[in-house]
């Protein structure tokens, strides 16, 4: 698997790449509300559930856009459940 930075650098070319990932952490931390239901919705701190293959794959690309999300943002596996607290009423 590669690499972020290889990732990025793939998708953006080198010189674009750190502002992508800029501007992901910005809008991450600029909209808490967006980021709590997108982690919730991707299943970031739940099982991957389906009755058959193809909803599992669903649920486990979704997962996949998630923590690309999280990379890019700078946001730390442990930190996926707090994220995902719908009761929390601080966004």
């Amino acid at each position: 698997m590669k690499s972020l930075p290889e990732i990025l650098s793939l998708l953006w070319g080198t010189s674009r790449a750190p502002r992508v990932a800029a501007a992901y952490r910005a809008a991450c931390e600029a909209h808490p509300l967006f980021l709590r239901d997108l982690a919730v919705f991707c299943n970031a701190a739940a099982p991957i559930a389906g009755a058959r293959e193809f909803d599992r794959g669903v649920e486990e690309g979704k997962r996949r856009v998630w923590l690309h999300v999280a990379r890019l943002a700078a946001i730390q596996p442990e930190d996926f459940v707090s994220i995902t607290d719908t009761q929390n009423e601080h966004d």
